[in-house]
């Protein structure tokens, strides 16, 4: 509390706020903050929605909203959570595809209105379900503190320190696991800011009905921060690109440079392959951009690519093609469709995190195809060539080919 006072006096002298002076600020027990129950914040996503999200006393985050339309609908959302968060029959704990667990807080209706974010075990699950019937007795709601993006750390029920970080709008868009003292709570926190800056180190995982999560990594495989469990893997992607982004603005890393970008595609894409008749890799491209992306613009870009490719049909200025949306191509169940074969999941969950990387680094993304068989819209070939490709933070046409066998 003392050194807490120290550094709220040294930012008054600066007349500026505690972000500014530094970007880790304690909350929860470290502040020695208490409360009778658990707190609601509802704060305003990045689509516009308003959603909600529930801590327990020490401020630990153990439930999180979808999207409202409204305010008002989001409030009577908070509503349904405090008539059916209080039976603990209304909560179901489900695995991931990585062998933990979390939950959902279901409605009479059988609609979701709270999940959790992931736990190790199935017993750590079922614990934070009553940390969450307990929250509810007695919870206060108000907006989330919208004071910039920062990480907080607080004490846990187990007596470990955590810590958390901040968007902007008051969202929680990761929090750690626990630490035995708040000087190696600090130590993670330095570990978030150096490797959340590269998007290959973000793990996607799929939860049950189409739900995702992601998680970051160290070097050494060692967890240092989960994510929410998102709606879709859409959701998961935006989380963990809006982790990147606030890392690097932390840290003053600043945009990702076409370099940057290329080193992490190509580490993300690095023994996967793409399924068809015969397996291709996918190898990195770039090239100048003038205009929109669109099929002459990748076809002016990548035709020596092609032409000189001894796999590829070709000429590329003859071939016939199709395109995809990017969100089509992650609707596929890429490699996915066999839960029980532990090969074909292995590659289902490096494909989940290639993707990641390219929408962390990419905008505007989309899919191409030219083969030398069929007609617009409708393409197939002995070498059909896949081009997904966006706009790099600098400007220039960037992404990834492959060959797909179709015949």
């Amino acid at each position: 509390m003392k050194n807490l006072l120290r550094s709220l006096a040294a930012c008054l002298l600066l007349a500026v706020s505690v972000p500014a002076c530094d970007d880790t600020v304690e909350t929860g027990d470290e502040q020695d903050i208490t409360a009778a129950s658990g707190s609601f914040e509802t704060f305003t996503g990045a689509d516009g929605q308003t959603y909600f999200q529930l801590l327990a006393k020490n401020g630990e985050r153990i439930l999180r909203s979808e999207g409202y339309t409204t305010l008002a609908n989001a409030k009577k959302g908070i509503t349904s959570v405090k008539k059916n968060g209080k039976v603990a029959a209304n909560f179901k704990v489900l695995p991931a595809d990585n062998g933990e667990f979390y939950f959902n807080l279901v409605a009479t209706n059988g609609q979701i209105i709270g999940t959790s974010e992931l736990y190790t075990t199935q017993a750590s699950a079922k614990s934070a379900v009553d940390s969450v019937v307990a929250a509810l007795q007695n919870p206060t709601s108000a907006a989330a503190e919208t004071s910039g993006p920062r990480f907080e750390t607080f004490k846990g029920k187990d007596g470990k320190t955590y810590f958390r970080l901040r968007a902007g709008n008051g969202q929680i868009v990761l929090q750690s696991q626990g630490y035995s003292s708040k000087s190696k709570a600090d130590a993670g926190i330095k570990s978030v800011k150096a490797n959340a800056i590269d998007a290959t180190q973000f793990e996607v995982i799929e939860g049950s009905n189409g739900q995702h999560t992601f998680r970051l990594v160290a070097s050494n495989n060692a967890i240092i921060g989960r994510g929410e469990m998102y709606a879709s893997k859409s959701g998961a992607f935006t989380g963990a690109a809006t982790v990147q982004r606030i890392v690097r603005e932390l840290t003053s890393a600043g945009t990702a440079t076409d370099a940057e970008v290329q080193s992490q595609i190509e580490k993300a894409a690095e023994g996967l392959t793409y399924m068809s008749e015969s397996d291709f890799p996918f190898m990195f491209v770039s090239a100048p951009l003038a205009g929109e992306i669109d099929e002459a613009a990748v076809r002016e870009a990548f035709a020596d690519v092609v032409d000189n490719d001894e796999s590829a049909d070709k000429p590329l200025a003859d071939l016939v093609s199709m395109s995809q949306s990017w969100d089509e191509w992650k609707a596929a169940e890429h490699s996915c469709q066999d839960k029980e074969d532990p090969e074909s999941m292995v590659i289902c969950a490096q494909m989940r995190n290639f993707e990641s990387v390219l929408e962390s680094n990419l905008t505007d993304i989309q899919i191409f195809y030219f083969g030398a068989n069929g007609e617009p819209g409708n393409v197939d070939g002995t070498a059909v060539s896949i081009f997904i490709v966006g706009r790099s933070p600098e400007g220039n046409l960037v992404g990834v080919r492959t060959i797909a066998i179709w015949t």
